[in-house]
């Protein structure tokens, strides 16, 4: 796996600050506001700039948000721990009768590459920091205005799981194909309707806190042997046998042997994973759709045919 050369996010921030020093030509002027922006319920400290709500990305990193830097790519990487542990440690309190239109920052263009979960955001340069769109966490969460209160939130959005239960079927057959139908039913569970899900161990489904719902299965050799083989050799080769990397340039082949429908609507497969292990094949697809609730998801269907 590739290996990113991770600075200190406050180091970052210092060998930058030169870039705004020296000639740098500002191309706007960040300002203080009267809008009080928030992280689940912590207070963060935000501008106005170019009419849209701002804030420092390296201030992330004490709201439960991972800030680091590769200095190899001088991209930025935001993201979000998906077990919801870290802490939030910021104890910013907003200042009362707070100016509007104030000068707070001048702010500059920025070289840097800055992404929130694997996208590409806008990002500006002032007081030798990052500035990012508040709206710009939208990938992990809910991120809402209120006109009436001048208030800007961004709540987190947990993430969910269901694992499909062992069917205890048999596992003798050659397979080529595979299907799985989750139907909610008036309790609130889902009805299954399932193909050759026996041959795969703890079939896997996830969304949430993320902009997509991933699919992951995995072939365990010693409990499976050739049975599965013309599913493992499809997905092998679709891989072109590149271990432990996203396929993200070429996924027809997959849309093609794949098809996916969520609450009724088509979906595509955007990336697919394949890692190695133990005498195990474990895959990961990622289907673009977010759902951000085992309550939101009434159906899903995937059908898979080598």
């Amino acid at each position: 796996m590739k290996k990113f050369l991770l600075l200190p996010v406050l180091l970052f921030s210092l060998i930058f600050s030169s870039f705004t020093a020296y000639g740098a030509t500002p191309i706007a002027n960040a300002v203080t506001t009267d809008i009080v922006a928030s992280i689940d319920g912590a207070p963060i400290p935000c501008y106005n700039l170019f009419g849209k709500v701002c804030i420092f990305a390296e201030d992330l990193a004490d709201y439960g948000f991972k800030v680091s830097y590769d200095n190899n790519e001088n991209k930025l990487y935001i993201s979000r721990y998906h077990e919801l542990s870290k802490p939030i440690t910021a104890t910013y309190v907003p200042p009362q009768n707070r100016p509007i239109g104030r000068l707070a920052f001048k702010v500059y263009p920025s070289n840097v590459v800055t992404t929130v979960n694997g996208n590409k955001m806008s990002s500006f340069r002032a007081d030798g920091k990052t500035l990012i769109y508040f709206k710009a966490l939208e990938p992990y969460g809910d991120v809402v205005w209120n006109g009436e209160t001048r208030t800007a939130t961004y709540t987190t959005i947990a993430p969910w799981k269901y694992t499909l239960p062992d069917s205890g079927k048999d596992t003798s057959a050659n397979i080529s194909d595979f299907s799985l139908t989750l139907t909610k039913n008036a309790s609130g569970g889902f009805d299954v309707a399932e193909k050759n899900m026996q041959y795969m161990t703890a079939p896997t489904l996830t969304g949430g806190n993320t902009p997509y719902v991933a699919f992951e299965i995995s072939f365990v050799e010693a409990f499976t042997g050739a049975t599965t083989a013309a599913v493992e050799n499809f997905l092998y080769d679709t891989l072109n046998a590149n271990l432990d990397e996203w396929l993200t340039n070429d996924t027809t082949s997959i849309n093609e042997h794949m098809k996916v429908t969520i609450n009724g609507e088509p979906v595509p497969i955007t990336w697919v994973s394949r890692l190695i292990g133990n005498g195990h094949s474990d895959y990961k697809f990622i289907f673009a759709k977010k759902v951000k609730t085992l309550d939101d998801l009434q159906s899903i269907s995937i059908t898979f045919q080598s």
